[in-house]
């Protein structure tokens, strides 16, 4: 072979290496989330939506200001189990709905508080998680004093402690956590009804994120097409947290 059929070759060899690895950057997608949602539904549906269209999905878990922040400012790329607001809306590409969860108040059983609308909260102390939404109503409340922390756990510590009369929080996830971090504590607290509201989920993609609108599009197409086949019901079939 002459040096110049080699250096063609070469050329060619290394155009079809440079063609994989692009596509490999392309055909993946990187969500930052808080610890939380670890093992939960929403990750394997995520993961799994994806994998139907061609994309591998890196989870980092970070408190959940931080992700949010990261996403909101472009510093990230997705963040993955948010709901939906008009402010993020405004900086976030959403997905469809990937889940949805009851959001309640807590309460330690022997406190026998009760919840019947905001009005009886007042005086009270909630544990909220920093940068979480509630409702518009309840964050907007003055007369509810809130007590904000970097995760749900934390909030659950400082209800079990007495540090906080409630915590706001989804159903699942505190049910689980008891179950798994705090068994003997487990039936000290009560979820209060009814619930504060059912939150739906979403995987949010930074408008400055390359192709973020492509993710997107593609993300719903792997979706539908588990709904399709059933594997959407049979991931929430297993009653995982979120």
């Amino acid at each position: 072979m002459t040096m110049r059929h080699l250096a063609g070759a070469l050329v060619i060899v290394g155009g079809l290496f440079g063609s994989t690895t692009a596509s490999a950057v392309e055909n993946s997608v990187s969500f930052v989330t808080d610890p939380e949602k670890d093992g939960g539904y929403l990750i394997e549906i995520t993961k799994e939506a994806f994998k139907r269209v061609g994309y591998t999905v890196k989870v980092d878990y970070q408190p959940w200001a931080r992700a949010l922040a990261g996403v909101m400012d472009g510093t990230n790329e997705a963040l993955l189990g948010a709901q939906r607001t008009d402010e993020r809306a405004a900086k976030m590409e959403y997905t469809e709905t990937i889940g949805q969860s009851d959001m309640v108040f807590f309460a330690l059983k022997k406190s026998n508080i009760r919840y019947d609308g905001l009005e009886s909260l007042k005086g009270l102390t909630v544990g909220v998680v920093r940068n979480s939404v509630v409702t518009p109503a309840f964050d907007s409340a003055s007369f509810i004093k809130k007590e904000e922390a970097p995760d749900f756990l934390t909030n659950v510590k400082k209800l079990l402690a007495e540090r906080v009369q409630l915590v706001a929080e989804k159903r699942a996830v505190v049910v689980e956590a008891l179950r798994k971090s705090f068994p003997d504590s487990a039936d000290a607290v009560v979820a209060l009804d009814p619930p504060i509201k059912t939150l739906k989920f979403y995987n949010c993609f930074s408008k400055k994120a390359p192709d973020y609108q492509k993710k997107v599009k593609d993300f719903n197409k792997g979706l539908d097409l588990m709904t399709q086949d059933g594997a959407l019901k049979a991931i929430l079939a297993k009653g995982l947290h979120e």
